[in-house]
């Protein structure tokens, strides 16, 4: 019975549609190309009214930024004056926890003499000295390169018939020792902040 059902459905349905007129068929796919044309005209209208919104958002971008720095530009002031404010007080403290640390590199040196052959590396200056009579060391600051000052005292000690050994070496700091007849010369050069470096020279005799 099922079967039959269907098939006279089927039959109905088949008879319906022949009797659709060939105008009525193209009255529909009319409408179908319409509609379709429509959503095209409509996807193209979009894409153009985007492309055509581009230059204003660029141009609005521009603006947020440039008004962005004009803010920075006018906040600027006062946030250097609070750090001028503050700095003292950093530099204090540092002082406090790592003597030396925050200080500038000094402008005269202090009492003593350069010992040995190579002569002092130009623009540092002798910031400490001592001597117990075996030993004598001396310690230079300044702004200078760290590698062309390295290349200065190796240089001259070879120069002077010394036999070089690295002691240690790594990116901030290097120590070298320099022989020869019963004199040793202990070298270490380390890099400080603001471009500066120190340089340590110990005499010693056996």
């Amino acid at each position: 019975m099922d079967n039959l059902n269907t098939s006279g459905l089927l039959t109905q349905a088949v008879s319906r549609l022949r009797a659709i007129r060939t105008r009525t068929w193209l009255i529909l796919g009319g409408v179908v190309m319409l509609i379709f044309g429509l959503l095209v005209w409509a996807g193209i209208a979009l894409l153009s009214w985007v492309w055509a919104q581009a230059p204003a958002a660029t141009e609005m971008g521009k603006r947020a930024v440039t008004e962005g720095a004009t803010r920075i530009e006018q906040v600027a002031p006062d946030l250097k004056a609070q750090a001028e404010r503050w700095l003292p007080g950093v530099k204090e403290q540092l002082d406090r926890w790592v003597p030396g640390l925050g200080a500038e590199p000094p402008t005269r040196d202090v009492s003593g003499a350069d010992p040995g052959p190579v002569p002092r590396y130009p623009g540092l200056v002798r910031s400490h000295y001592a001597s117990d009579g075996a030993t004598v060391e001396v310690h230079y600051a300044g702004r200078a390169d760290f590698d062309a000052a390295l290349a200065h005292y190796v240089q001259g000690f070879a120069g002077a018939g010394y036999v070089q050994e690295v002691m240690s070496a790594t990116p901030d700091a290097e120590g070298h020792r320099f022989r020869r007849e019963g004199e040793s010369f202990d070298l270490t050069l380390t890099r400080r902040a603001g471009d500066s470096i120190e340089v340590r020279l110990q005499q010693s005799r056996q």
